[in-house]
């Protein structure tokens, strides 16, 4: 009987405790549940890249994922040059109060080859002028720095290769100054993406295998920098693993197939190219929509 007599004591010592806690205004804690069974939150940021059928399809695989809850904030022609036209520091800041992400997974830059400006418009440094670089960089820190918290990872994914030269000398600089500052930051790690979109002798991958489709599909669409449905479902497919091993998934696998009747419910994304000298981002630029 004794041990008996001793369970009931521990029950009726813990049921005290919990009277007392609600009669002082104080909720029991919460049992704690393993870190498998924790709903763990992904948050994406980015320009059109995350709009568009990237991003549409990447947070798709996410929510389908057990135990994976993710969320999407995305402006075209967006980028951290112009703070005046959209303020990512300030919108980086309300996402992560928001949502109090486990992992933020981020794209941008392919907008912010010019001149920057501070938050009221007044520029302070000019594009390919001699501080441009260092400048940025220091953004690009302060930016990882709103987002960054004890325990979150960050996952800055790479622009990608375009083919397009005159693009491509901007993104040459744009990309190296992001690589050495993610790398240089202790919680984020950045992800070439370089092999993604490159055959084994360096040239563009201009179509691939995608799964769901029967054939090679083209990646791009017209501007040559935007996705089409086949080339976003292409690339989240290979940022999506990325993500799932930070989360400290086991699971090596890419998203699970779609069937090929799902891919006829998703419209590609309407891109029009514009004219950069009479709109705020750096060319070539587009106005999309989901």
């Amino acid at each position: 009987m004794e041990p008996l007599l001793a369970r009931v004591l521990v029950c009726l010592a813990v049921l005290s405790t919990g009277v007392v806690r609600a009669a002082e205004g104080e909720s029991p804690p919460a049992p704690e549940l393993p870190a498998a069974q924790r709903t763990r939150t992904v948050l994406l940021l980015g320009d059109s890249l995350i709009v568009t059928s990237f991003g549409e399809y990447l947070e798709k695989s996410l929510n389908e994922s057990p135990g994976v809850r993710a969320v999407r904030r995305a402006k075209s022609s967006t980028g951290l040059a112009r703070p005046d036209f959209f303020d990512w520091m300030a919108v980086g800041r309300e996402e992560i109060e928001r949502h109090q992400p486990d992992v933020v997974v981020i794209i941008m830059g392919g907008n912010d080859g010019q001149g920057l400006t501070d938050d009221k418009g007044k520029a302070k440094v000019q594009w390919g002028a001699s501080g441009w670089e260092a400048a940025y960089r220091q953004r690009v820190e302060d930016f990882l720095h709103v987002l960054a918290a004890p325990g979150r990872k960050i996952l800055w994914v790479e622009l990608p290769v375009t083919g397009l030269k005159n693009f491509e000398r901007k993104l040459g600089v744009i990309r190296r100054v992001l690589r050495e500052a993610v790398s240089a930051h202790e919680a984020a790690t950045h992800l070439d993406t370089r092999p993604f979109f490159t055959d084994a002798k360096g040239a563009l991958l201009r179509e691939a295998r995608v799964e769901g489709f029967r054939k090679p599909m083209r990646l791009r669409m017209d501007d040559g920098v935007h996705f089409t449905l086949a080339g976003g479902m292409y690339f989240a497919s290979k940022v999506y693993p990325e993500v799932m091993g930070l989360l400290g998934s086991s699971e090596d696998s890419g998203p699970a197939n779609p069937p090929p009747a799902e891919l006829n419910t998703l419209e590609p994304a309407v891109c029009r190219e514009s004219d950069a000298a009479s709109e705020v981002p750096m060319t070539p630029v587009a106005s999309c929509r989901p």
